[in-house]
């Protein structure tokens, strides 16, 4: 993850996103072109992961069908990033 660019260290990864460009939103939606993650990460994305997961039920449970769709597609995406990184994500829950 090298070169001449700046990067902003987040929860689950880094942000490549120049100052010039505005602020980041690659926490917020984990699908910004400027997200990149590393192995590293994997315990924090296992534990969103994890959390994603729960809050569906939640949502489920609450009768909240966009909340549930919500989290669904976040799961999907930390499911996508831990196959792109080769790593395990427990995906037997």
């Amino acid at each position: 993850m090298g070169g001449a660019g700046n990067k902003t260290e987040l929860e689950l990864g880094h942000c490549l996103r120049l100052p010039r460009e505005g602020p980041c939103e690659c926490d917020l939606s984990l699908t910004c072109a400027k997200f990149v993650t590393t192995p590293q990460y994997a315990p924090r994305l296992r534990e969103r992961l994890c959390l994603e997961r729960q809050l569906a039920d939640d949502a489920q449970e609450r009768g909240w069908p966009r909340e549930v769709e919500r989290h669904h597609r976040t799961s999907t995406r930390l499911q996508a990033l831990f196959e792109e990184l080769g790593e395990p994500h427990g995906n037997d829950q």
